[in-house]
């Protein structure tokens, strides 16, 4: 499994409402508009075919940004700590 974040900017408040509701049963939400999502090649391709049939492509942007082993061991929290999940347990 690999790590992602997230980001959407939806125009619309129903499609924005859709876009969180199905971020929710993939990640773990960690600002306004952005998900951590631990996903399998194929939760991948299952996210994102459902994400394209909800936002309108002129409108709507999401970015899906791969994290290297590197990089989500080097992200700093500043305020509230980040909490990571990890197989079902929570690491402060």
């Amino acid at each position: 499994m690999d790590t992602y974040i997230i980001a959407y900017d939806i125009r619309n408040q129903k499609r924005l409402h859709k876009v969180f509701k199905t971020m929710k049963d993939f990640g773990e939400h960690r600002q306004y508009s952005i998900f951590e999502c631990r996903l399998s090649e194929v939760s991948l391709l299952k996210l994102k075919n459902k994400l394209e049939n909800i936002i309108d492509k002129q409108d709507d942007q999401v970015l899906i940004i791969k994290l290297c082993e590197s990089c989500l061991n080097s992200i700093e929290a500043m305020g509230i700590p980040r909490l990571v999940s990890t197989d079902g347990y929570m690491i402060v």
